[in-house]
């Protein structure tokens, strides 16, 4: 650490500054005439002038009048812009106005007036300002960059004993040396960072002293909201002197990280004169800060959290940032159950819950950040897997005085240092036998680790194993003639329930035997497609039906065959009992349609007919090659998972007559034949049909 980091967090000597800066600076020695003021209004305006009325552009004035009755800045200021000193302290002036008209202004002193404001154009421009005065006045506000703008070079300031409640950071910093800015005798309670300014890093602000006693601060600044984003480097940026003597500082957790910053320079170049004592805690009131650093005492710089800030109700707790920790401390107070939630903290958690009546050790969500916890003296009934898991940055896990009915197996992964099992009761049985083993191959201390056992009582959990090893070998032979019974029976009676269950519709197709005795139908085929799917049509035209026609099949083809008029559902239900095979061209449209509804009608009549009646066949096409997973039809699912669906133009070439051998020979008929006209007519169908509806391009 260098010396500019000490100057930040602690309070530096103004000797040192001023013999560091060289803010030795002496008054302009050029000859100026004097200013005289004739008031105007009784409400304090003014008018200046020269004594003779008449003054050379080249001449320099300066402009005196204390104890009047001003209320503002001369109404004719401007026409003097080589005024290099103005004094107008003691007056009335409640606002001083755009004065950057003052180009060569050196010198303003406004002390003892009545300003409430000062905004950032009243100097923006007076770039030859180096003092300026505005103590003992009511300014409440300051805007931001109104004392310390990019070009402005302001060396002394004196804004003490006013009415400012906080104090913008772009107030205060100034890139470049300046003796001393004094905001003294305020009532600042905070530093701000209003429009959020970023200190750059290639830039040194400072040096300079600033005066910030006998203020009631409270909190120290945290220089992280004030633009410094990285603490190790303000010694870097800001070399600054800082005087708090008179602040009501509360020596806590916000403090700590700064101190911890500057201990090595507070023991060296401490001065007496410029001591800051605590204003709070009570054990630190009255004391010395740098003799608490000095002495390491950090330790005690902590904070206490409330309920509002997340705490248990029924907890303490304490963030300590010198050992990084977070201390929650629910001690004694009959807790049933761990803490549901903690405060939020970058540091780690120490978690106290012990002497409680805490039954179940569960996984909560801060238990990945719990490095210390003690849940001795409870009545843990089972500890969860998942706790254990959680823990997996646990240093210190104490469990004594315990009697646990569960301990998962999972805990033999955590280090066994970190493990206090002390006056443990345990209850065992041949699922616990690891707890022996784990016990002697990582050393831990088991003297006062104990077992509770059905048949031998109270035992060392070391000599688990040796008493029950005997019981749990019959227990397993036992249990594993059990589990294998338990599998056979489940493979004997289960399998065909699971099989006939899940696969009920391809066994009844597999086994189901079809019987080949004559039965006179009206029609051999009944043909169910998507009639939207143009290639299938074309298929079906050029191919299909003139192959089935030259055998002698009567086909019902609903798109041709239908009368208009007629309902899709009772013509479907009346032709299919009339038909002997129900032939389904498989595609993906047909399995795609919205709703499907007239092939879903098809499809329920012709699976009962088939599902009742031997006699009736299913020939199924698989047009579109599809695989099983893309059919969802539970029906049609189980024809294409036993192979009963015949794939669309086959290795061999013979597909066509694989349908015609599925559907069988066409029997003699004996009767006399209403669709003898099996040669397809396109013609003769299109006329017959012009009035009633049209057929798709396809078919045509």
């Amino acid at each position: 650490m260098g010396h500019a980091t000490f100057e930040l967090f602690s309070i530096m000597m103004l000797s040192l500054v001023s013999s560091n800066l060289g803010c030795n600076y002496t008054r302009n020695t050029v000859i100026t005439s004097d200013l005289f003021l004739e008031y105007t209004t009784v409400d304090g305006a003014t008018y200046a002038l020269t004594s003779n009325n008449t003054f050379q552009s080249e001449e320099y004035f300066r402009l005196v009048h204390n104890n009047g009755v001003m209320g503002y800045m001369p109404t004719n200021i401007c026409n003097f812009p080589n005024i290099i000193k103005i004094d107008l302290s003691y007056n009335r002036i409640r606002y001083v106005g755009n004065i950057s008209c003052l180009v060569n202004l050196e010198e303003l002193y406004l002390t003892q007036n009545i300003l409430t404001t000062i905004d950032n154009k009243t100097f923006s421009q007076l770039k030859k300002l180096l003092f300026l005065d505005i103590s003992v006045n009511k300014i409440k506000h300051l805007d931001p960059f109104a004392l310390a703008a990019s070009n402005l070079n302001i060396q002394y300031l004196n804004a003490s004993y006013n009415q400012l409640t906080s104090l913008d950071i772009t107030n205060i910093i100034m890139s470049g040396p300046f003796c001393e800015r004094d905001f003294s005798h305020n009532t600042i309670k905070n530093l701000t960072n209003v429009l959020d300014i970023l200190l750059n890093v290639n830039v040194t602000y400072g040096p300079g002293m600033v005066y910030m006693s006998n203020n009631p601060f409270e909190k120290w600044p945290d220089f992280r909201k004030l633009g410094v984003q990285n603490l190790t480097m303000l010694g870097t940026l800001l070399e600054f002197g800082f005087d708090f003597r008179g602040s009501n500082f509360s020596c806590d957790c916000d403090m700590e990280p700064f101190l911890e910053l500057a201990e090595e320079v507070i023991k060296k170049i401490w001065r007496d004169y410029f001591e800051v004592e605590c204003a709070s805690p009570p054990n630190l009131k009255g004391k010395l800060i740098p003799d608490l650093v000095t002495n390491k005492s950090l330790d005690q710089f902590v904070c206490t959290k409330d309920v509002e800030e997340g705490c248990p109700v029924e907890c303490i707790c304490v963030e300590q940032p010198s050992k990084s920790r977070f201390l929650v401390d629910c001690k004694g107070k009959d807790l049933s159950e761990l803490p549901r939630y903690l405060p939020n903290t970058s540091f780690v958690y120490e978690l106290n819950v012990c002497d409680n009546k805490i039954t179940i050790l569960d996984p909560r969500y801060y238990l990945e950040k719990v490095s210390v916890l003690n849940a001795a003296n409870n009545s843990f009934q089972r500890i969860e897997d998942q706790a254990i898991e959680k823990l997996n940055n646990v240093k210190n896990l104490s469990l004594s005085y315990n009697t646990i009915y569960y301990l998962p197996k999972i805990i033999q992964y955590l280090p066994s240092q970190s493990i206090d099992l002390r006056n443990v009761v345990l209850f065992c049985d041949c699922d616990t036998f690891w707890v022996s083993d784990w016990l002697d191959v990582r050393h831990i201390s088991s003297d006062s680790i104990f077992c509770n056992t059905e048949h031998h009582g109270r035992i060392e959990a070391i000599h688990l194993k040796d008493l029950l090893s005997h019981e749990c070998q019959k227990l397993d032979l036992t249990s594993t003639i059990i589990c294998i019974s338990l599998a056979t029976a489940i493979i004997l009676f289960g399998l065909p329930s699971f099989l006939i269950y899940n696969f009920k519709y391809e066994l009844m197709i597999l086994f189901r035997r079809h019987d080949p005795s004559i039965c006179e139908y009206d029609y051999d085929i009944y043909l169910s497609l998507d009639e939207e799917n143009d290639t299938v049509c074309v298929w079906i035209r050029q191919v299909l039906l003139p192959y089935l026609q030259k055998f002698g099949y009567r086909i019902y083809l609903p798109l041709r065959d239908c009368l208009p008029g007629k309902i899709a559902e009772e013509e479907a239900r009346d032709i299919l009992r009339k038909t002997r095979c129900f032939l389904v061209i498989l595609s993906e449209s047909y399995l795609q349609q919205d709703g499907r509804p007239r092939t879903e009608i098809e499809w329920k009549y012709a699976w009962d007919m088939y599902f009742k009646d031997r006699h009736r066949k299913i020939v199924m096409i698989n047009f579109d090659f599809l695989p099983t997973k893309l059919v969802q039809q539970r029906q049609i699912k189980a024809f294409v998972r036993v192979g009963k669906a015949l794939d669309f133009g086959n290795r061999d070439g013979n597909h066509l007559d694989n349908v015609q051998r599925a559907i069988g020979s066409c029997k003699k008929r004996y009767t006399y034949d209403k669709n003898r006209k099996t040669l397809f007519n396109i013609r003769m169908l299109k006329s017959r049909n012009k009035v009633t509806f049209e057929l798709p391009n396809s078919m045509a």
